[in-house]
This record gives structure tokens, C-alpha cells and sequence, in this order.
């Protein structure tokens, strides 16, 4: 439950954000690569305080200030484009940035009353598998702490609930040389691959004869010199609702050692 404070200062964040700002935080590179991925460390993160020696974003959860910096690193230039969110909630911080950088934001959202119907430039209903605009519509597709419901059966199984269709979906409304991005926790909630952070098996859902240069990020994995944060007993009820696919040793090394981090997936429409 977010207290009055916290809720001030996100809505503040996201009312004085400035893409220049963000360029000049994030346009050098930020990640080191192993095993293929991105790692973003806290220790050298952008949005690190080395004075006080914590993260610059101040409110949020750990994983929420990952979150936030993610969409200053990947919003702030979207300049003359057409970006379709998915499941745009209730936080702004993403579409003020692709509109005050000279972008157009139009959003689909399964909450909303299936008789509103979005339009470019508004949001209206739809969800990840029915996203109802024309072939080769967008030049961006996002999705910010939605992945990992889509699959999700903890409290009943979502729609949509399928990975596969929902990317051909995606695939389908952008523009060939079209980018997504999609964020998602880690030993957190969701669906068990998320769950479980399993690379491989997120990367297996964009076929190489439909995308390229499909990109893994790993924000706050390593968290040093921060704190260490991870899932309460309330995630663990749902774990072993979702998990299925991966051995007991496997459930069990992540739930003694596992950190929560974000995995941020990035990709290019051939």
C-alpha cells in the first residue's frame, strides 16, 4: 500500500520530467554484458547516489525505482513516432516522455469499458492479444509491469494467457524496423518463466524469422552497495500456484537466495 507521500512524489516525477534531462542521464552506456545480457548494477547506475550512497529516485519500492529509471533510459527520444501502450494503469511517467519528446502516445487497456475504443493519440479497451488498430500501425509497442500477468493463474487464469499469440499481436501492429519493450519483476510474481527469470525461455517467445536484436536487461540483480530485496511470504503463496515447469532444487535455490529484480526485454521488428 503506497502511503500519501509516496504517491506525491511519483506523480511529482512524472509531472517535471524532461527528456533532455533524461538524455543527458542515460546517453552513455550504463551496462556491462555477460552471458548475453545487459547488467545494469546499482553501484553504477546512473540514477546511484554515490554520495549518499542510495538511489536517486525517491519513492517506490527497490524494484519500482528500477522500473522508473528503465523508462528514463528508453522514453526520452521518441520523437515524430507513434507508441502503443499496453496496459497503460494509472502511472504517466512513460507518456509524458513520449509526448513531451515529440511522440504520440495511444494506449490499450483491458480494465477499461469494452465500448470505449482507443484511438491514435487516446487510450480505450483492448489488451495484448486484441489490439485493435491495423497492420504496421506503430513505430513502439510497451508494456511496463504487465508481462507477467498475461500468463499468469494465481487468483484465475488472465486474459490474454497466451505468450505466443500476445507477441505476434505486438509484432503485428508495428511497423517493420518497430521496437518493444517490456519490463517485468523477477522472483517476484507472475508467470513461473518470470518467476524463475528464465532468459532463455523469454527470449525463445520473439522468433528469429520475425525479430532481431532481442535484448535482455538485468536491473539490480546486482544490488551492492544497496539493500537486499526480496520476495515476502505473500509471493511465495502464489509460487506454488505458478510453478510447474522447474524442478523442486530449482523452486527451492530461489527461494533461499533469490533477489527481486527487473528483466527488461527490448527487440526489433524485421
Amino acid at each position: 500500500m503506497h502511503s500519501k507521500k509516496e504517491s506525491l512524489l511519483k506523480r511529482w516525477h512524472s509531472f517535471r520530467i524532461n527528456p533532455s534531462l533524461c538524455k543527458k542521464k542515460w546517453h552513455k552506456e550504463y551496462w556491462h554484458t555477460i552471458d548475453n545480457c545487459r547488467i545494469i548494477s546499482c553501484s553504477t547506475c546512473p540514477s546511484f547516489d554515490s554520495m549518499k550512497k542510495a538511489c536517486s529516485i525517491n519513492f517506490g519500492t527497490p524494484l519500482r525505482k528500477c522500473v522508473v529509471s528503465s523508462i528514463e533510459a528508453h522514453f526520452f527520444d521518441c520523437k515524430n513516432k507513434n507508441v502503443i501502450e499496453i496496459g497503460f494503469g494509472r502511472f504517466k511517467l512513460a507518456k509524458k516522455l513520449i509526448t513531451r519528446s515529440g511522440g504520440t502516445w495511444t494506449g490499450v487497456e483491458p480494465r477499461r469499458p469494452k465500448n470505449e475504443t482507443p484511438a491514435i493519440g487516446k487510450g480505450g479497451y483492448g489488451h495484448a492479444t486484441d489490439i485493435p488498430f491495423p497492420d504496421e500501425t506503430f513505430d513502439k509497442a510497451f508494456a511496463i509491469q504487465s508481462l507477467e500477468h498475461w500468463g499468469q493463474k494465481a487468483g484465475g487464469v488472465r486474459k490474454p494467457s497466451s505468450y505466443p499469440q500476445c507477441i505476434a499481436e505486438i509484432n503485428r501492429v508495428l511497423k517493420p524496423g518497430g521496437t518493444v519493450y517490456l519490463d517485468a519483476p523477477v522472483h517476484f510474481h507472475g508467470n513461473e518463466m518470470l518467476i524463475m527469470g528464465d532468459v532463455d525461455k523469454v527470449r525463445s517467445l520473439f522468433p528469429e524469422n520475425q525479430w532481431k536484436n532481442v535484448q535482455i536487461e538485468k536491473w539490480r540483480e546486482d544490488y551492492t552497495p544497496l539493500e537486499r530485496y526480496t520476495p515476502t511470504d505473500n509471493e511465495f503463496q502464489d509460487w506454488d500456484i505458478e510453478i510447474t515447469s522447474y524442478s523442486e532444487d530449482q523452486v527451492t535455490e530461489a527461494r533461499k537466495n533469490g533477489v527481486v529484480w527487473l528483466m527488461v526485454v527490448t527487440a526489433i521488428k524485421i
